[in-house]
């Protein structure tokens, strides 16, 4: 911690600084500063030029705890056996608990678990033992940097694929887990959703991790689970009206990091919601959620595919079929 603490306020120490402040051996220093490479998976690198250690990346918080294969198995059961508390006033106390445990590992697993109401609830389901098995097989495979190979079925396809992939993170988003890997046949980093994956193997060859790669980034462009790779494509400046319960609801929660609440009434009773994001098929489906009380201000490319969707449902309900 000592040593964390003298890293992150900057000046670059060595060995030989680092050992003359806290007072311990230079060799006891090196000790402990490839268990925080190595163990603990701190951004930690020694500058040549300036002859001593910095941190490559921002660190937010240092991990006290290691935790291994079973505590995340357990931590993944847990997870799932607390989802009928999704909604009262434990939860949040819940979140917080969970959320500090996963940072003790960011390179490995993560855990976002949203404060929903009843609108929005889903009913709990029991957690196979394939699913425990799964999930901590993943685990040793992102540990170990170890590739691996499985079957996926995406949606979108009518039967499953092959994949061969580089684990990176394992993370549950929106109550659902997910895999973030890179998928060399693609060139590019890939999300599969867990409960799709089959047949894994994890095999003996290793591969080298992006040291670029974050999870939070990674899927910070989107407004859920869908990626929009290293994020320099364009944004959609999104503006949304939403009035009623919706406004109240929407106003109490953070759905993503760039997002603005701006009020229209004293009362609250209106607001207008703003993100910046770099797709719309996931904030298509959240804006449809909440029916007539949201109207889409813009981009005009939501608002396009909110009245196509609408009229789907529209011909659906007639028992006749859409133009598209």
């Amino acid at each position: 911690m000592e040593i964390h603490k003298v890293v992150g306020a900057g000046g670059f120490p060595n060995c030989t600084t680092l050992a003359r402040e806290i007072e311990v051996t230079p060799k006891t220093i090196q000790r402990d500063i490839s268990f925080m490479r190595n163990q603990l998976g701190l951004p930690l690198e020694y500058d040549a030029l300036r002859h001593g250690y910095h941190y490559t990346q921002k660190v937010q918080e240092f991990p006290l705890l290691h935790l291994s294969r079973n505590d995340l198995v357990a931590l993944f059961l847990a997870r799932h056996a607390l989802e009928p508390l999704r909604g009262t006033g434990l939860e949040r106390m819940l979140a917080e608990s969970f959320s500090k445990i996963a940072e003790a590992c960011p390179g490995e697993v993560s855990i976002q678990w949203h404060e929903l109401d009843k609108a929005f609830s889903v009913r709990a389901s029991g957690v196979l033992d394939a699913d425990a098995t799964l999930f901590g097989d993943l685990l040793d495979a992102v540990r170990a940097k170890r590739e691996i190979s499985f079957t996926y079925h995406k949606l979108t396809n009518s039967i499953p694929e092959l994949r061969t992939a580089h684990p990176y993170h394992v993370g549950q988003i929106e109550h659902g887990w997910y895999l973030m890997a890179y998928d060399p046949m693609r060139k590019g980093v890939r999300t599969f959703a867990l409960q799709r994956i089959r047949g894994l193997k994890v095999k003996k060859k290793t591969f080298l991790r992006d040291p670029g790669f974050n999870a939070r980034d990674y899927l910070g462009g989107g407004f859920g689970v869908w990626s929009y790779g290293d994020g320099s494509g364009p944004r959609h400046q999104v503006r949304i009206r939403l009035e009623g319960y919706a406004a109240r609801v929407v106003a109490e929660r953070q759905w993503h990091g760039t997002q603005e609440i701006i009020p229209m009434n004293p009362e609250g009773t209106v607001i207008e919601f703003r993100v910046c994001l770099h797709g719309l098929e996931e904030i298509t489906r959240w804006v449809l959620s909440w029916g007539s009380k949201a109207r889409v201000l813009s981009p005009p490319a939501l608002q396009a595919r909110i009245r196509r969707e609408v009229e789907k449902m529209r011909a659906r309900g007639r028992g006749g079929r859409s133009k598209e």
